[in-house]
């Protein structure tokens, strides 16, 4: 198993990222899957079908516990354990690179989302950056603008995830913070805001690669207690 990283952004959370190199076999060897689990699977293909497997076995394989946890998802598609009310969890995967985040003592609204970087990454930041954060990323060079994009769509993803019951529009309820690009990790904070909900967020970043070079960057979130 291509262990990228493993880390723990905050307490009581550990966060991995994993690059798949398994074929298939191994996962469905090594993985018991609920009938709910093997329905689904049955409507993926291909390679998004090997980051659900790959997701699910590393999400195990960070929790430490011999026989796998079961995993459901509710009425908005969101992860949870259906016998561990006390344990939260968030899983990412992008061009076979697949993250988990598991998070224990209650972690409730937790979040998280990796990218490998993309050419077609610019054309896309204006459909998810709102005026505040365009301007910015302005102030950067073109190559950290680019980085820059990818940071904010995994932080935007990972509020997503967070939030958890869909229906947000990236631009107009999700607010990132401005933040240092640094070549390691960074943090800064984010808001949610829509109607009557207002929550703000901690965030961890960071720009990694992969043992082939292969560069991503991952955000993972947690509420802030205001």
């Amino acid at each position: 198993m291509p262990l990228v990283q493993s880390i723990h952004p905050f307490s009581a959370a550990t966060f991995a990222v994993w690059q798949i190199e398994e074929e298939e076999a191994f996962f469905q060897e090594n993985l018991v899957l609920s009938a709910a689990e093997n329905v689904e699977l049955q409507t993926l293909k291909d390679r998004r079908r090997q980051e659900w497997l790959a997701v699910r076995w590393l999400l195990h394989h960070i929790s430490g516990h011999a026989l796998r946890l079961p995993l459901a998802k509710d009425a908005f598609s969101k992860p949870f354990f259906t016998d561990q009310p006390g344990l939260a969890c968030s899983l990412s995967h992008s061009q076979g690179l697949v993250g988990a985040l598991l998070v224990g003592q209650g972690g409730g609204a937790v979040g998280c989302d990796l990218q490998v970087l993309v050419e077609k990454m610019p054309r896309l930041a204006p459909k998810f950056l709102n005026f505040r954060e365009l301007e910015f990323i302005r102030d950067h060079t073109y190559a950290d603008q680019f980085i820059l994009q990818h940071l904010l769509w995994t932080a935007k993803e990972s509020l997503y995830k967070a939030y958890g019951i869909k229906e947000l529009d990236f631009r107009a309820h999700l607010q990132v913070d401005p933040f240092v690009l640094l070549s390691g990790k960074m943090t800064t904070t984010a808001t949610i805001i829509k109607d009557n909900y207002r929550q703000h967020f901690q965030l961890w970043m960071e720009k990694n690669e992969c043992p082939d070079g292969t560069p991503y960057v991952w955000t993972v979130c947690t509420p802030l207690e205001v």
